[in-house]
């Protein structure tokens, strides 16, 4: 398996095993037995996808710097959801801008080292494109979208769906790339879905 795959794997594989593990710290929010396999079904199904239905490519599988740093960002993400139900009250798109404006200051150091070192922004159509969309999608209508989801349902439940992620990126390869639909598809898709259903299924007031 290429080492650039490794950080995605790593983040889909324990994403919500870690916002899982966080939850289950806190009192009255302990998952239950029935959401944990739920979670480890949805996650044999990632695997299935990723590893292209080949299991023996996890004996190849190196980890590098870029993995201690996914962990760490897994770990906080994982936090982030636990504590959102617990949040002040507050309107939401005060939120994300409480949380961008706090990450913008947590990375300033690291742009101006970035910027002394002589790397700049290249201001051309693609690159504005490509901010725009970051801006608009995965840094704010995603997390709106996130954080509705978590108190609705619950950082227990919610934290499973990630696991989709895989899915409708390998199907989204296969309608507009032309990859091959094939047998470790289809079977990581049902477990994916399985695990996503049981995991995110009603339950009671402790474990949602």
């Amino acid at each position: 398996m290429e080492g650039s795959s490794i950080p995605l794997l790593t983040a889909i594989i324990l994403v919500p095993g870690a916002g899982a593990l966080i939850v289950a710290l806190l009192p009255k929010r302990r998952p239950d037995l029935v959401r944990l396999i739920g979670i480890l079904t949805s996650l044999l199904g990632v695997l299935t996808i990723l590893l292209r239905g080949d299991f023996s490519a996890l004996a190849s599988i190196r980890f590098n710097t870029g993995d201690l740093m996914v962990a760490g960002a897994l770990l906080i993400f994982g936090l982030y959801s636990a504590l959102m139900p617990r949040r002040p009250v507050t309107h939401q798109l005060s939120l994300i801008a409480c949380t961008i404006g706090c990450g913008a200051i947590l990375l300033l150091p690291f742009s101006i080292w970035e910027y002394a070192s002589g790397v700049r922004l290249t201001f051309d159509t693609i690159s504005m494109i490509t901010l725009a969309y970051v801006v608009i999608f995965p840094s704010t209508l995603a997390y709106l979208a996130f954080n509705r989801g978590i108190a609705l349902i619950g950082p227990n439940r919610a934290s499973p769906f990630l696991h989709l992620v895989p899915v409708f990126g390998s199907a989204m390869a296969i309608v507009l790339l032309g990859e091959e639909l094939k047998l470790f598809h289809v079977v990581g898709y049902v477990l994916v879905l399985a695990g996503v259903i049981i995991a995110s299924r009603q339950g009671s007031a402790k474990s949602t």
